[in-house]
């Protein structure tokens, strides 16, 4: 299986990459998707400005993948599952996996979230992990 992986160094998407790890074959594809350029929804939400960064946040995780087939690309996007969304049509993956803060009610509404837009977006099953 080709797996998309929305990485953005969070400890929300450590934790949907130790998930990951868990059910990964040999055979199966890891990429591995940071996105650059994305003005913050709250202050908890870890954005990365610049490639370095985004390479140094990549570089600590891909460690941890050794054992598999790992590509890591950086993408640049206002729209963070739009740039997601694309790049798995682009590839032909089967599987989005990324992390979720939790936000419920009001937070939600109002500052939205990634993992809730790709869910509705993807035409591919979706993996959010708490």
């Amino acid at each position: 299986m080709k797996y998309v992986v929305a990485y953005d160094g969070s400890e929300y998407s450590k934790k949907a990459i130790s998930f990951l790890l868990k059910m990964l074959k040999k055979e199966d594809e890891v990429y591995l998707v940071t996105v650059v350029k994305e003005p913050p929804k709250s202050p908890e939400q870890k954005i990365i400005e610049e490639r370095s960064k985004a390479e140094e946040v990549q570089k600590e995780i891909i460690k941890e993948l050794s054992d598999f087939k790992v590509k890591a690309d950086i993408l640049e996007s206002l729209d963070v599952s739009d740039a997601i969304i694309e790049y798995c049509s682009k590839i032909g993956c089967d599987m989005i996996v990324t992390g979720s803060r939790g936000l419920t009610g009001l937070k939600r509404i109002v500052l939205g979230s990634v993992s809730q837009a790709i869910l509705n977006k993807s035409h591919v099953p979706v993996l959010i992990v708490k």
